[in-house]
């Protein structure tokens, strides 16, 4: 894969991954074991940032980078759905299957294979879109067959197994959400559901989720 585009998810998982995967992140670093249903995988390539490195590497310093991958029945491309900017910076942004994790870092991965096992499906089903700044981060997810509500909650089911988690539903930048907080996490992150794609958000603030919330559909 190409440095630029590594790069780019590097960046554009920063502050969404950190908030999302702490508690299996936590986890990995001390060698406790977990399960996520699938079979081991290879050696990581790509490692993110936590909350507090996630406002180190310059967007400016990677090349714009903008892929995307055909959309089911005609359907916006999630890349198109998501944010040229935030925050006045341009953002990163790109489009991968979930059978591509092999890109990320263990915990990073884990993410994505614990959604995939909850819903019941291959990560050829799951396509993840990101776009980010260094202030605030947006995951996109569509999977065939599956309703946005179902994703989003499978995001925070995945993260509830292993925090104490707290569920708010809020009115934040023109859009209903669920904000979820967690024991592990130094940042909440929002759960928004449209048509069907489910968009996680996290940000340095609730100035920078509600300006990412704003700029979605």
């Amino acid at each position: 894969m190409r440095k630029t585009t590594r790069s780019a998810v590097r960046v554009g998982l920063g502050l969404v991954l950190a908030a999302a995967i702490a508690a299996c992140g936590n986890q990995a670093a001390t060698g406790q074991p977990t399960t996520t249903g699938t079979s081991p995988r290879p050696a990581p390539r790509t490692a993110f940032p936590t909350p507090a490195d996630a406002s180190s590497p310059s967007p400016q310093a990677t090349p714009s980078l903008s892929q995307s991958l055909p959309a089911p029945d005609g359907r916006s491309p999630l890349v198109d759905l998501l944010p040229t900017s935030l925050g006045g910076t341009a953002t990163q942004k790109l489009e991968l299957l979930g059978s591509d994790t092999s890109m990320f870092d263990a915990s990073s991965a884990m993410i994505f294979e614990s959604i995939l096992t909850l819903l019941g499906v291959q990560g050829a089903d799951m396509q993840i879109g990101i776009a980010s700044t260094t202030g605030a981060s947006i995951v996109a997810l569509r999977v065939r067959a599956k309703g946005a509500k179902a994703v989003g909650d499978a995001m925070i089911a995945g993260r509830a197994l292993n925090a104490t988690t707290t569920k708010e539903a809020v009115d934040l930048g023109g859009k209903h959400a669920i904000k979820v907080t967690t024991t592990t996490a130094t940042v909440p992150f929002y759960v928004y559901a449209h048509d069907d794609v489910s968009f996680t958000v996290a940000g340095t603030d609730a100035v920078a989720v509600a300006e990412a919330l704003s700029k979605l559909p």
